[in-house]
């Protein structure tokens, strides 16, 4: 078991792994470390930087300074609520469209498809979870109103994002038709549930998926079809993991959303890209990794803004 160390102990073991404090003093990065972030979090976005593999330096960084490690962690920050943000507007349009179906569906009433959904789950625990939001005061009255033999319409105010995506799925398999990419969205889930847990998107920016795994078609075809980005590049991009699921985040995006919440939305992104990722750019400049990332990306949406 580690020792639990100071945050001077800490100061002394960047030190010692060859990271520096010329673009953040030591006296900033204190504070920074007591009051905006933690060292562990911090640290694991050192992934994205080489250590220099012999000589005097050997095991320590290249080029790596606090001040890179303050910016990545800050520029991540930014990129979770956009995620965030995306990911709400997409389960407002998946509820929406799962509504309309149901509704135009003569074999339905709204209330049937959830009385069977909920006979299916054999330990009744989404009933159990809907209780459990009896004291809160945002789902309280709906609870208590329709408790529970509950309505499509309500119900789906009253589950959990994964729970939508487990229902969505019984309806299909229900009545043979699609309501969303389960595959994809499962994608989603991962990175708006890492994004709302504050988890690290940026921490490993070119670790590759899974071998055993192949970009799907969908994804790839939809960068295909974007000038100015070469096959290589293509493929290259997507093999990177939050690559990966950022654009296909992006590409659920752009099949469910109306086409003036794309553009609000694209330019967004895009506005974050061009000025505020930007900030630091001579941070990175060295860095071809974190270059060929941020290229990429600014390409993608480059061409999401202009089509929208």
């Amino acid at each position: 078991m580690k020792r639990l160390l100071s945050i001077d102990e800490l100061i002394e073991h960047m030190k010692n792994k060859g990271i520096t404090f010329d673009k953040v003093s030591e006296s900033e990065a204190k504070i920074f470390l007591q009051k905006n972030n933690y060292y562990m979090k911090l640290a694991s976005y050192r992934s994205n930087y080489e250590k220099c593999p012999t000589g005097r330096r050997a095991g320590q960084y290249k080029k790596l300074d606090f001040g890179y490690l303050k910016e990545l962690s800050t520029l991540d920050m930014y990129l979770r609520y956009i995620i965030i943000d995306m990911c709400l507007d997409i389960e407002h349009a998946i509820k929406v469209k799962l509504i309309s179906d149901i509704t135009n569906n003569p074999a339905e009433d709204g209330y049937d498809i959830v009385r069977k959904f909920i006979a299916k789950d054999n330990n009744l625990q989404i009933l159990k979870n809907i209780r459990n939001h009896k004291s809160g005061e945002y789902c309280k009255d709906l609870i208590e109103k329709y408790y529970p033999y509950f309505p499509v319409w309500v119900f789906v105010e009253l589950i959990s994002f994964g729970e939508l995506l487990y229902f969505c799925s019984f309806y299909e398999s229900t009545y043979g038709v699609q309501i969303v990419n389960g595959m994809l969205m499962n994608t989603v889930r991962d990175v708006r549930n890492a994004s709302a847990h504050s988890n690290c998107l940026l921490n490993k920016m070119t670790e590759k998926i899974d071998s055993t795994k192949q970009v799907n078609s969908e994804i790839s075809n939809f960068i295909a079809g974007m000038k100015d980005i070469s096959k290589t590049s293509r493929v290259n991009n997507l093999s990177y993991k939050f690559t990966n699921s950022f654009i296909t985040l992006l590409y659920v995006y752009d099949c469910l959303m109306p086409e003036k919440s794309k553009q609000k939305r694209y330019i967004e992104i895009q506005k974050f890209i061009n000025e505020r990722a930007k900030q630091h750019s001579d941070f990175f400049i060295s860095n071809s990794k974190i270059v060929g990332v941020y290229k990429f990306h600014k390409k993608v949406v480059d061409n999401l803004v202009e089509r929208a």
